[in-house]
């Protein structure tokens, strides 16, 4: 299973912040930056949606969801581990 990396998938450069919080989960990762058109990446390499699983520090998690405050210039992944 080939997952995107959060640490890779974000340039770290840009106006807009990157934030995740775990549902199940007390480890936590550190925020990135990144430009608006990079969001993108979050859609899967086949188009057909966006990613439901990633990886962080190459642990796998599926993601429950992503919000995006425009006001904030801010995106927020929210993820679980998977069992």
């Amino acid at each position: 299973m080939n997952l995107p990396e959060y640490h890779v998938l974000f340039s770290n450069q840009g106006p807009v912040d990157v934030l995740v919080k775990f549902e199940d989960f007390d480890g936590s990762v550190p925020p990135r930056k990144m430009s608006p058109q990079e969001i993108s990446g979050l859609i899967s390499k086949n188009g057909t949606g966006f990613h439901t699983r990633m990886t962080f520090d190459d642990w796998p998690f599926a993601i429950c969801k992503y919000e995006i405050n425009p006001k904030n210039n801010q995106l927020t992944i929210i993820a679980r581990k998977i069992p």
